[in-house]
């Protein structure tokens, strides 16, 4: 008898324990469809990172930089700024946070590294994963910008003639056919805009080489966004900034500065030397 009431309780327990078992979940995987290669570098807006990677995550429009909180860390970046200040430490990402279109991307090497989620990248599909505490978010980059071929894009090279060329509208006392020396570089447009009185840069304020890549509004547009530091606040804590903002426009076969726009932000500190 008691034979029989212990096989009848193991049993029990079998039928109970194949009933209750749990099962293993499927990963959770989110699909991303908007990230970007930037020289080679994967980036991903920020909404991605606020919605699945956790945190406490903050975007400052009007100064356009971000602060990052989680249970160990608070880390500080900034638009068009490769360094990154995570607690103490300053530490240089391989690429700067951008602002296209109005939706700022970040690193994803780095924010994965910051969240201590595993990266993997699939180049032949161009496609980046993120998983990190059950959950995989699946990275997209997009296409080529459509309409425009790789031959048809500016070169670096003239990047950085473009961008010395507007270096050297602060010194148009020193240049005697502002007209004619710009036209190579300028469109119409703006040489009578800076004839006219256009705002423009101070002498001491020098550009360096564009470190953002062109973002192609079309196949015959394009939009820059170059930063000057131009010192510390009082406190030292902060930094003043100039942005310096270019629309291109590719005419009669090369590539010419239609317009520029500069404003003022605030960012904070993050280890430059000015």
């Amino acid at each position: 008898m008691k034979l029989t009431n212990i096989a009848i309780s193991l049993l029990a327990i079998v039928m109970i324990v194949s009933f209750t078992e749990p099962t293993f979940a499927e990963e959770a995987t989110v699909e991303v469809e908007d990230g970007v290669l930037s020289n080679n570098r994967v980036l991903i807006p920020l909404r991605v990172v606020s919605s699945n990677l956790g945190g406490d995550i903050k975007w400052y429009q009007e100064d356009r930089y971000i602060q990052i909180n989680t249970k160990e860390k608070e880390i500080l970046l900034a638009v068009n700024f490769k360094n990154a200040r995570v607690n103490d430490t300053i530490i240089t990402m391989d690429s700067p946070v951008l602002f296209i279109g109005g939706v700022t991307y970040v690193p994803l090497k780095f924010v994965s590294q910051i969240f201590g989620a595993k990266l993997n990248w699939d180049g032949e599909n161009k496609q980046a994963t993120i998983r990190s505490n059950g959950q995989a978010v699946v990275v997209h980059v997009q296409s080529d910008e459509p309409g425009i071929i790789d031959s048809l894009k500016i070169s670096q090279a003239r990047l950085m003639l473009l961008s010395e060329k507007l270096n050297e509208t602060s010194k148009l006392s020193e240049i005697k056919n502002i007209k004619t020396y710009f036209k190579p570089y300028f469109t119409e447009k703006l040489i009578n805009s800076i004839l006219g009185g256009q705002e423009l840069q101070n002498e001491w304020i020098r550009y360096d080489v564009p470190e953002n890549t062109v973002y192609y509004t079309s196949s015959t547009t394009g939009t820059l966004s170059q930063s000057f530091i131009l010192g510390n606040t009082l406190t030292g804590e902060s930094y003043y900034v100039y942005d310096r903002n270019i629309e291109l426009v590719y005419r009669e076969g090369v590539w010419k500065v239609n317009q520029m726009k500069f404003a003022y932000r605030t960012i904070p500190n993050l280890g430059y030397d000015r």
